[in-house]
């Protein structure tokens, strides 16, 4: 006996998702352009700092020795770099430097990206702060 899967709205909207990021994706690989890395950094860059305003931590957009652009996250008080941003592709990454801290993760939508660094940072500085002073 088969049982016949009845559409839901979770996964419709989950498939919408997916052919939203496939549909950017493709435009952008298609466009003579491309996906343009900086601009988006440039553009994500003021909604971290609106978002994730905090005295703990500041966000530096600048250039890697390897060409590569990208944000970095700071800690203030330490004046370390917890990871850093770059964008590829049409998606954004988050790239730890502390992995027993903090995961990476990629997303192709800026405010979905940006939420998730904040619960991201949110759930693991504590843990962070605590250790490092020890």
């Amino acid at each position: 006996m088969s049982a016949k899967k009845q559409p839901n709205a979770a996964g419709s909207d989950f498939d919408a998702e997916v052919d939203a990021a496939r549909n950017r994706l493709e435009k952008a690989i298609h466009e003579e352009t491309g996906f343009d890395d900086l601009a988006a950094l440039q553009a994500i860059t003021p909604l971290l700092e609106k978002k994730i305003a905090s005295r703990r931590l500041a966000f530096a957009l600048g250039d890697e020795d390897d060409d590569e652009t990208q944000v970095s996250v700071i800690h203030v008080q330490t004046d370390e770099e917890l990871g850093f941003i770059f964008a590829e592709d049409g998606e954004y990454v988050f790239e730890s430097n502390h992995p027993d801290y903090f995961d990476d993760f990629v997303d192709d939508d800026p405010d979905r990206f940006v939420e998730r660094l904040y619960e991201t940072l949110r759930a693991d500085l504590p843990k962070y702060e605590v250790e490092y002073k020890n």
